[in-house]
């Protein structure tokens, strides 16, 4: 996860001499009284330099705005406990309270949360989710890689200077975990369960994503007992499979297709054939 988000131009009300709004307490869960808001445990408000706004993260800042906020370039901070103005940092100088358990001079990022483990890694320029020993840095693909991963790591250049394909958020300057699964198109971990939900396959290749053994068991099952009309039997189709990526002749289906390859039923027709083409 390298390179810092270019904002670009300024886009118009995004002056740093903007009025600013009033400032209000945010809560991460307002029910238990805890601080923050929906990404982060936090104390303190930043102040957004582009557009001189009272924030508590930069993503809440994004998501109310048509222009990117610079994390790096935040300087001042409110403490919504004492609501004393000051520099950023780990400890309010007014009331003596931590802002957040874990606080990056660089990042700029406070987080309060008792079970959460964040870590900056110096070569991707960025604070990382996760234990700094669960990880290390992969100097081709310029990014933070699972120490458990290594071993069918493929490394790519550049790999992370790209979009989740689930839900399009840039992939380098997202905090939440991110997966290689075996066909090495690079996810979020939460797009890709709520993805499996309703789909095994990889929305970019269509590969399956994991033990489809019992899937094609059931389809298998559905099979034996589908019986096609009369002027369908014994016409062929030619298939492509997504898992072995092969082509073969199979019998067309109105929703199955299985490869004669690696009997998958992860496939796409690519055409019909003419009623016993495949014996000619």
């Amino acid at each position: 996860m390298s390179g810092r988000a270019n904002t670009g131009a300024k886009s118009i009300g995004e002056c740093s001499d903007a009025p600013q709004v009033e400032f209000n307490k945010s809560y991460h869960d307002e029910k238990r009284e805890i601080l923050g808001c929906a990404h982060y445990q936090l104390k303190a408000k930043l102040l957004a330099p582009c557009c001189n706004q009272w924030v508590t993260c930069r993503f809440c800042h994004d998501e109310s705005r048509q222009h990117a906020m610079d994390r790096f370039a935040v300087t001042r901070m409110k403490c919504m406990l004492c609501s004393k103005e000051q520099p950023v940092g780990q400890r309010c100088s007014g009331c003596h309270e931590d802002m957040g358990r874990y606080y990056c001079q660089i990042c700029r990022l406070i987080d309060d949360g008792p079970d959460k483990h964040i870590f900056h890694c110096e070569q991707c320029g960025i604070c990382l989710s996760g234990r700094r020993s669960d990880y290390y840095h992969c100097s081709v693909c310029d990014a933070c890689v699972a120490v458990d991963a290594r071993e069918r790591h493929s490394c790519k250049e550049k790999r992370l200077q790209c979009t989740c394909p689930i839900c399009d958020e840039w992939l380098s300057d997202s905090v939440l975990s991110i997966v290689q699964p075996e066909c090495q198109h690079l996810m979020h971990e939460s797009c890709l369960s709520k993805h499996m939900e309703h789909s095994y396959k990889c929305p970019v290749c269509s590969a399956s994503l994991c033990d489809t053994r019992a899937i094609f068991d059931s389809i298998e099952c559905y099979m034996r007992f589908s019986v096609m009309p009369l002027e369908y039997q014994g016409q062929m189709s030619l298939v492509f499979c997504n898992d072995c990526h092969q082509r073969s002749v199979t019998k067309f289906h109105f929703l199955y297709h299985k490869c004669q390859a690696c009997c998958s039923y992860n496939t796409a027709m690519l055409s019909t054939l003419p009623k016993h083409a495949s014996e000619q």
